[in-house]
């Protein structure tokens, strides 16, 4: 049994100790820099994360040049955990228009699949419909994001490579800075990565399973 195997203890606690070593670094060391290959894994986390129906809704921008990220800091607010960082990816969404079960969009993602496009969208359409009549499709689009900056973020940390999540932003900004048209697209989230100049290691703090865990 190795520490990769699904019933392997070790696994589990190998993983816990990523989660407990990931913090939110607000201040990276502009000397260190995330290598081509630890760039190109923390994007794979990202290309294999889960999405709804598998759309994969996101196309992910990896800034690395300084003056796009100087940009991008100022589009964030002048976040430090930004405009220090040497690599920050900007997962973006396609917006509503993207998912229109007879559009283009999504007749070259579903036609991926056992059974081609017409099994997918007569499997999908019933949920787009539900999400266009609830005005949730932007929202169900941008949540997708999440998922992908989150695995970005612990498979980063399992490489020893600090992270932020960063919600704070001008979308119009961001946007115009990656040109692309905000009528089409939205700024999912944003994460930056490095190593961390921070002088403390902060405590995690987490509230204990009781307070925020029920089994039903």
């Amino acid at each position: 049994m190795t520490c990769l195997a699904p019933d392997s203890p070790c696994g589990r606690e190998a993983f816990l100790s990523v989660m407990r070593r990931r913090f939110a670094c607000k201040l990276y060391d502009r000397a260190r820099s995330p290598s081509d290959e630890d760039t190109a894994f923390i994007l794979e986390c990202a290309r294999l994360s889960p999405s709804s129906f598998g759309i994969e809704h996101w196309h992910l921008f990896a800034v690395r040049s300084g003056a796009a990220i100087a940009r991008l800091s100022e589009a964030c607010f002048a976040q430090d955990a930004v405009g220090t960082a040497p690599l920050v990816v900007v997962a973006a969404c396609r917006r509503a228009w993207a998912y229109d079960p007879d559009g283009d969009f999504i007749a070259s993602r579903g036609s991926r699949f056992p059974g081609g496009r017409g099994v997918f969208v007569d499997d999908y359409r019933g949920y787009y419909d539900y999400l266009r009549d609830n005005s949730l499709l932007d929202h169900w689009a941008r949540s997708q994001c999440y998922i992908a900056c989150a695995n970005m973020m612990t498979g980063a940390a399992a490489a020893g490579i600090d992270s932020c999540a960063i919600e704070g932003f001008d979308n119009e900004a961001v946007l115009g800075i990656l040109d692309l048209e905000s009528a089409k697209w939205e700024t999912g989230l944003i994460a930056s990565f490095g190593y961390s100049a921070e002088k403390e290691l902060r405590e995690k703090i987490r509230m204990a399973p009781s307070e925020i865990i029920t089994y039903v």
